[in-house]
């Protein structure tokens, strides 16, 4: 007689297998699910900053931790001291020599030593912000690995893609203008006492082989570094501003779906959210502290650099057209909307962080808070007396980046073009 614990025992193993079997199917699906998701939100990140990783790899100031014991940390001290020793410093000392000449010191301050002064505080504060501003990105990637809805990434990829139309023609415009320039000083040796790329005094003879090679190919790769530090650091914190742009608005896209139905869930969702905008009122006044100097200096420098440009390119056109000077125009022409644009970007950010900010509290009052619980309704008070204090990146705190001080800039950089021609007229006469 067989027993029937035999056939029991082996259907139970039976089970057991199968259970098994869908349990490894069940993990691997999810892994492969894990795996694809990771590898989505790297493609997205990639496409969103991969031409400033390159380009801030190369210059040394990719955020990242510093350590003393590290040789990658120091990297940014060679286009540092490129900057300093071959245009900065030596164009310095130059302009005590020719402090009588109004047009060589016009000449001086806005064709190299303000721009890559500016560029080597941009590469030094960079450098010193490293940790923060990787903190920085690794919450922008798990932003958008925490991204589900369909309406939320679609925001998010429409916001990528204005990031890289500027990081693309910020970058193409600015390597064009030091192009121009290097073509503009070449054509105009035959004009000029000079004949180095920019205006300087150096303590060895720069007229003599090798000397001259080595200065003006020095000189020439300091443009290039102090361009691409310029430009990289400029697209970068626009990059971070858009970013939290974003978020606010799809944080203002669940405020709006909230409806007052289950309260136990409300909560939850509600308590997410007052997270979420802790989270990135945080996140923008960590650019805020990093670069508000920064930003006041290139606010002050940008409004120099448009008087002295836009002076010079209207003293051009009362001389002697021929090949040199039309090419100086469209330098000066092509200079003057870089410095215009670089500064309409963080105008342009600086408004849109503030409105949708502000936005916060039109959604959070907008919702059915009048169905809400005491409970779930103090919740939406904290939002709403958060988002009244607009966010802001300001110009070393004096002044917050707004098209309004867009307009203000250009107009007192206008302004000041009528005294640059009461000084010259004034030394011409004596």
């Amino acid at each position: 007689m067989i027993s029937t614990d035999h056939f029991s025992s082996d259907n139970d193993s039976v089970k057991l297998y199968f259970s098994l079997v869908n349990l490894m199917l069940v993990q691997a699906t999810m892994f492969s699910y894990v795996k694809e998701a990771s590898m989505d939100v790297q493609r997205d990140l990639k496409y969103v900053y991969s031409w400033n990783h390159y380009t801030m790899r190369f210059m040394g100031i990719w955020p990242e931790e510093r350590k003393w014991n590290k040789p990658s940390s120091y990297l940014a001290l060679i286009p540092i001291l490129m900057m300093l020793l071959f245009v900065c410093a030596p164009q310095t000392v130059n302009l005590t020599l020719i402090w009588g000449d109004f047009s060589l010191v016009v000449e001086n301050l806005s064709m190299g030593n303000i721009t890559i002064t500016i560029s080597v505080l941009k590469t030094i504060a960079f450098w010193i912000n490293g940790r923060p501003l990787k903190s920085l990105l690794k919450c922008m990637a798990d932003d958008w690995s925490a991204m589900t809805k369909g309406d939320d990434r679609d925001t998010m990829i429409n916001i990528a893609k204005m990031i890289r139309k500027n990081v693309i023609r910020s970058t193409v415009l600015c390597h064009t203008v030091v192009v121009t320039y290097i073509f503009l000083r070449y054509f105009s040796m035959k004009y000029s006492n000079s004949k180095l790329l920019f205006r300087a005094y150096f303590p060895y003879d720069t007229d003599v082989s090798p000397n001259y090679e080595f200065t003006v190919a020095a000189q020439i790769v300091a443009a290039f570094y102090a361009s691409t530090t310029y430009t990289a650091v400029d697209t970068f914190i626009v990059m971070l501003i858009l970013h939290v742009c974003g978020q606010l608005s799809n944080l203002k896209s669940e405020l709006s779906k909230l409806q007052a139905r289950d309260n136990v869930t409300l909560q939850k969702k509600l308590v997410k959210i007052v997270q979420k905008h802790v989270y990135l009122n945080r996140f923008a006044e960590t650019i805020e502290s990093c670069f508000n100097m920064m930003l006041l200096i290139q606010m002050l420098g940008c409004t120099v650099q448009l008087c002295f440009q836009c002076f010079q390119a209207i003293m051009s056109i009362d001389e002697e057209i021929d090949e040199y000077l039309i090419l100086q125009i469209i330098f000066l022409i092509l200079y003057v909307i870089y410095v215009m644009l670089q500064l309409f970007l963080y105008c342009y950010v600086g408004e849109r962080l503030s409105v949708e900010s502000v936005e916060i509290a039109n959604a959070a009052y907008n919702t059915e808070w009048y169905n809400l619980s005491p409970k779930n309704a103090r919740l939406l008070i904290i939002i709403i007396r958060r988002a009244r204090l607009p966010l802001q990146i300001t110009a070393g705190r004096f002044g917050s980046f707004t098209l309004l001080l867009y307009s203000q800039i250009l107009k007192t950089s206008m302004g000041y073009i009528s005294v640059l021609y009461a000084m010259k007229y004034k030394n011409t006469a004596l």
